[in-house]
């Protein structure tokens, strides 16, 4: 039985040998007691096998202790060192939290600046699209009056024209009543302006053309029929009371004056002036050319003057228009 328990050593695990060989290094030599200490062979190897095991338990048990502290100490250094390697990786993590808040921040800001450029921008779009439509417009309508006024002012220009020529053809015709100053013709600022004395015109202390009268206007509403002027014929009279032949017919001079102009106007039409353009005014005494201080000034004064002036967009003159010889 002792030889099994030596042999079986071999069999033990490596820390347990040593242990064995460490803890117990007399147990191989340990010298039986002899016959005479009293104990049998077979106590004496019990007794040792109890020692051998006991041995055995404590040495492995101390061995098992070693190895498991050893392994724990290097499973807690692992886990230190993973603990330090996590904190470093947590503290980058951190702070690239906080980097990366700060440059969102810093974007959100500059977002809120862009909008607010955006907004400001597309507004002021907005403006220079209102501006450019109402200069579009003004533009638009500037450009229609410039093309009326261009047409207003070929037109006035033909009309000047026309009023030259017929300025100088009246002046032609009637060259020898104007050399002896019974009619008188002046071209105006818009048109012309001819006056002719009653006394060649009219009968005397009457209100009918006589033949002179009637040839003298025959020429002049010749040339008037070319031009588009609107035409006033005033009726003057000097400042005197009326002939007894006269007052049978007229009141005053209010009505001669009108009705010496009547009739030169229906000569007019009877030449063929469109009755639109014509118009009877009478001044009576109250718009002399010159003072009636003697016979001669009175013989000026009593008259017909023909007016030419332009017409409006409507196709007749402005009866309010202010007279551009007044204040004669």
């Amino acid at each position: 039985m002792g030889s099994n328990l030596v042999t079986s050593d071999q069999s033990m695990p490596r820390c347990f040998r040593r242990c064995r060989r460490e803890r117990l290094p007399n147990l191989h030599n340990h010298n039986p007691p002899t016959e005479g200490e009293g104990f049998s062979p077979e106590i004496r190897s019990f007794k040792l096998l109890l020692v051998f095991l006991l041995a055995s338990l404590l040495g492995g048990l101390s061995c098992v202790s070693a190895v498991e502290h050893r392994r724990v100490a290097d499973d807690l250094k692992a886990h230190r060192q993973r603990d330090i390697a996590q904190e470093d990786q947590i503290a980058q993590l951190l702070e690239q939290e906080r980097n990366l808040s700060q440059e969102l921040t810093v974007s959100l800001e500059d977002f809120e600046d862009l909008r607010i450029e955006h907004e400001a921008l597309e507004h002021r779009a907005n403006r220079l699209e209102q501006s450019e439509l109402v200069l579009s417009r003004r533009l638009k309508e500037q450009s229609e009056r410039l093309e009326t006024t261009r047409n207003n002012l070929n037109q006035a220009k033909g009309e000047v024209n026309r009023l030259a020529s017929t300025y100088t053809t009246l002046m032609a015709d009637l060259e020898s009543e104007v050399s002896s100053g019974q009619i008188e013709i002046e071209q105006l600022r818009e048109g012309i302006r001819v006056s002719v004395s009653d006394e060649i015109i009219f009968a005397s202390g009457s209100a009918e053309l006589d033949p002179i009268g009637r040839k003298v206007l025959d020429k002049v509403s010749q040339q008037l029929l070319a031009l588009d002027h609107s035409i006033e014929v005033q009726g003057h009279t000097d400042d005197l009371g009326l002939k007894a032949s006269l007052a049978e017919r007229f009141p005053s001079n209010w009505e001669l004056a009108a009705a010496r102009a009547a009739r030169v106007v229906r000569l007019m039409q009877e030449k063929g002036i469109a009755g639109e353009r014509l118009r009877v005014v009478s001044f009576a005494s109250y718009r002399p050319l010159v003072p009636n201080d003697d016979a001669e000034s009175r013989a000026q004064n009593r008259r017909i003057e023909i007016r030419l002036k332009p017409r409006s967009a409507g196709g007749a003159s402005d009866p309010a228009s202010p007279d551009p010889a007044d204040g004669e």
